[in-house]
């Protein structure tokens, strides 16, 4: 497999909640730093054996446009890439761009590739949203085991209380989980496995 994979997302996929999101698992300890069009970073780490530690902030406006600038002009060079060789190394990088307007890319390659202009723009970035993150914790409940039922509530990653509608299998095998935004009229779907990653604890009603 090449250095570096591009995939657009699929076309029946819902549309995505972030605007950047970089997920590195090196040796086991998985670290992702993502921000969501809400103007919410999230910065989650796991070691293999402890709980995950989720750090979650808001960006300001200023923050917000700068992070959103950037993503938007490292676009087009992230799209253009494709398989550049082989690069073995201990470990992996999957990052994923949506901005506004724009088809979601899946950008995977080795934490050793030599990165494009872009991917080192975007990356220093992140590193540096990253280091920010560090200075503010958040606990996280263990939901490894929940199976989401109609009536559950469970507070997300990026700040939104979602409340489980119903819960139905689908043709592809998987569990399809019809979720309401708060006590507004927004409504989503989502796999019960997406679900159980992205929320941070039951809420009660």
């Amino acid at each position: 497999m090449g250095a570096f994979l591009l995939a657009l997302a699929a076309a029946a996929a819902p549309e995505p909640t972030y605007i950047v999101e970089r997920v590195v698992t090196v040796n086991g300890a998985v670290t992702r730093v993502s921000v969501f069009r809400n103007g919410v970073a999230v910065l989650a780490r796991r070691r293999t054996g402890e709980a995950e530690n989720l750090i979650r902030q808001p960006l300001s406006e200023i923050e917000m446009k700068v992070v959103t600038q950037v993503v938007e002009e490292c676009y087009p060079g992230l799209a253009r890439f494709g398989t550049v060789g082989d690069t073995p190394g201990p470990g992996r990088v999957e990052l994923r761009v949506a901005p506004p307007g724009r088809d979601p890319l899946l950008i995977r390659y080795a934490v050793t590739a030599a990165p494009s202009l872009a991917l080192s723009r975007l990356t220093q970035a992140l590193d540096g949203l990253e280091a920010r993150l560090v200075a503010t914790r958040v606990t996280r409940d263990d939901l490894s085991m929940w199976e989401p039922a109609a009536g559950d509530r469970v507070e997300l990653e990026d700040g939104r209380i979602v409340e489980v509608l119903s819960v139905a299998p689908s043709p592809e095998g998987a569990v399809v989980v019809h979720v309401q935004v708060g006590d507004g009229p927004a409504t989503f779907f989502i796999t019960d496995n997406e679900l159980r990653r992205l929320a941070v604890r039951k809420v009660a009603k």
